[in-house]
């Protein structure tokens, strides 16, 4: 099989709980909430969608710095990826909610600032 294509796939269904879903990915399950608030009424409780698709942008972007560090020979010895993001519950769209803001923080420990600097720079062409 050709290495060109990645694909990911995951399946996410109705828990029977009002505002919680269960999702699978591979072998690996796990329970998203909806916000426990009065727009949204879920109990919560669990991570919810919005923190979960932050997760995969962090989570991406510490794997690449990885990556990155390693086909450099840069002696990266951790990053970290912190995100935030911001919705305006009461804009006025068509469709799903959007992010209004986004704002992510890179902390790579054993590089100097100019590295870091270059592997965040390169993350953010891709």
């Amino acid at each position: 099989m050709s290495d060109r294509y990645i694909t990911a796939q995951v399946q996410t269904y109705s828990s029977g709980t009002p505002g919680r879903a269960l999702s699978s990915a591979r072998t690996n399950h796990f329970v998203i909430d909806d916000m426990a608030s009065h727009d949204h009424g879920g109990p919560g409780e669990a991570i919810n969608a919005a923190e979960l698709f932050l997760s995969g942008i962090t989570g991406c972007a510490v794997l690449m710095m990885e990556r990155l560090a390693r086909a450099n020979n840069l002696p990266l010895k951790r990053a970290h990826v912190s995100m935030e993001g911001s919705i305006d519950t009461q804009a006025q769209r068509e469709g799903p909610p959007v992010l209004d803001s986004a704002r992510m923080k890179f902390t790579l420990v054993g590089l100097t600032n100019a590295q870091a600097k270059e592997l965040v720079d390169t993350y953010k062409r891709r």
